[in-house]
């Protein structure tokens, strides 16, 4: 078969390089300047994106008694907003004029007001009832995702048109990956340093919300000050919201990723906060402290690895295809979620990194090749519509995604208060202790077959015609 791959690469497989397709010029390519401008709010979003499932239930459940269900309405509710709200400001994005462009006013706005929001998340009234306190959380969920929502959609847009080149969309989400796997270190150790810089953890966290609000800020707006947007972006008219939403949701190869995406991270959200409660009630025998310093340790080792995977995926993506790269990162994936019935031990508490191990190259390739894929769709559907629609795109993606996220909360603390588990009480039944372990381990291998079922659907025209 003929070889349409870019100019000085290795072409990939018949899968992903249709007949006729023209392949775009390799001097499209972003610099790595602009990736790097852009990939620093990676920083930002991995707190943005991941904090709730860190720190909500160790201090709203553990430290401050909120019931677990309350906890996880809030964590759902305001995502729910979160995901309506992103629709509204891709199209907005998408139809926005201005001398400094289309996405960079919202990059740099929502960055700030991210930050703010975020420091006021943990400042909840400690001396109020639980009920209250429960109430504070929703609220100011609601404030922070807002915020949220006007950073992380006009972002994840530029980020789509930064290239176009069919390699290089790969390229610039592994700049992404790098980004967040650096600012990802920080996510595992934000419960130790509450446990160590304040009285307590609900008066450590206060600090925690301040030190890493600045951080927020400061890596968001470097995208919004130093990334150029490309002019022909934005020539066309405004959009229909209407035509644009349903042309963006009948799209079959749209569709396909959104599938595969949300059925991972369902299966990673439904669960995920059950690692916290199995180490520190099965692993430690409720040893708060060993537990937050494991998790910090456990969490870098994750994150580097990803680090290091990032160019290896984009590597093999390459030679193997996208879809093929995939569906070896999700086997990964699987086997390491199912590990944990073995690896999460009293007698070797560290053994658990090893299942984190295997479950890390999988998670790298959703995030460097959804998005890669995504843009592949955004290119062909520029070339059929003569549009450019990142922003509905990326919108639409990040909606759905927000979705499934803000049920798989709210459902995860019922599966919490379904397993048995009581705040009230430092020694957890046996019975509630196996609940959870087989909870944790064969929920997400459940989602990981769907989304693999997802990826195997997924038309072989990537790129545009």
């Amino acid at each position: 078969m003929k070889n349409t791959s870019s100019p000085g690469s290795a072409g990939d497989p018949a899968e992903n390089i249709p007949n006729g397709s023209v392949v775009p010029d390799p001097q499209c390519a972003a610099s790595p300047g602009q990736k790097a401008a852009w990939a620093s709010g990676a920083i930002a979003d991995v707190y943005m994106a991941n904090v709730f499932s860190y720190l909500a239930m160790p201090i709203y459940n553990v430290a401050l008694k909120v019931d677990a269900t309350m906890v996880g309405w809030g964590m759902g509710l305001p995502r729910i907003w979160d995901a309506l709200a992103d629709v509204i400001i891709g199209f907005l994005s998408d139809n926005t004029r201005s001398r400094w462009g289309r996405r960079r006013p919202y990059i740099f706005a929502g960055g700030i007001l991210s930050g703010l929001a975020f420091a006021l998340v943990w400042m909840p009234p400690a001396s109020a009832s639980p009920t209250a306190i429960g109430a504070y959380f929703i609220a100011f969920g609601f404030l922070f995702y807002t915020a949220y929502s006007i950073f992380t959609v006009p972002w994840g847009a530029l980020g789509l048109e930064l290239t176009d080149d069919y390699h290089d969309r790969t390229n610039v989400q592994v700049w992404k990956t790098i980004a967040q796997a650096v600012g990802g270190i920080g996510l595992g150790w934000l419960w130790w340093l509450a446990l160590r810089i304040g009285e307590n953890e609900i008066e450590g966290v206060r600090y925690v919300g301040l030190i890493f609000g600045a951080i927020i800020i400061l890596a968001a707006i470097v995208p919004a000050v130093f990334c150029r947007e490309r002019a022909q972006t934005t020539a066309h008219a405004p959009l229909s919201f209407w035509k644009a939403a349903g042309a963006t949701f009948t799209n079959r190869s749209f569709l396909c990723i959104m599938g595969f995406t949300i059925f991972t991270i369902m299966g990673l959200f439904l669960v995920n906060a059950f690692a916290l409660y199995i180490n520190i009630y099965h692993v430690f025998g409720g040893k708060k402290d060993a537990v937050a310093t494991l998790n910090g340790v456990a969490n870098t080792i994750f994150q580097l690895a990803g680090l290091g995977l990032a160019p290896v995926v984009a590597f093999v993506a390459r030679r193997l295809g996208k879809r093929r790269t995939l569906l070896g990162g999700f086997t990964f994936v699987g086997i390491g979620f199912a590990s944990s019935w073995w690896t999460y031990s009293p007698a070797f508490p560290y053994l658990q990194i090893a299942s984190l191990a295997l479950i890390s190259p999988g998670l790298s390739c959703l995030w460097i090749l959804g998005p890669s894929m995504l843009a592949d769709t955004c290119a062909r559907d520029a070339q059929t519509t003569g549009l450019r629609r990142e922003g509905m795109f990326n919108a639409s993606y990040v909606w759905c995604i927000k979705v499934g996220i803000s049920m798989t909360l709210v459902l995860s603390g019922y599966m919490l208060s379904w397993s048995g588990f009581n705040p009230e009480i430092d020694l957890q039944p046996t019975g509630v202790l196996t609940n959870l372990r087989l909870l944790y381990a064969i929920v997400p291998v459940v989602f990981i077959v769907a989304a693999a079922a997802c990826v195997m659907a997924y038309p072989k025209e990537n790129l545009p015609r």
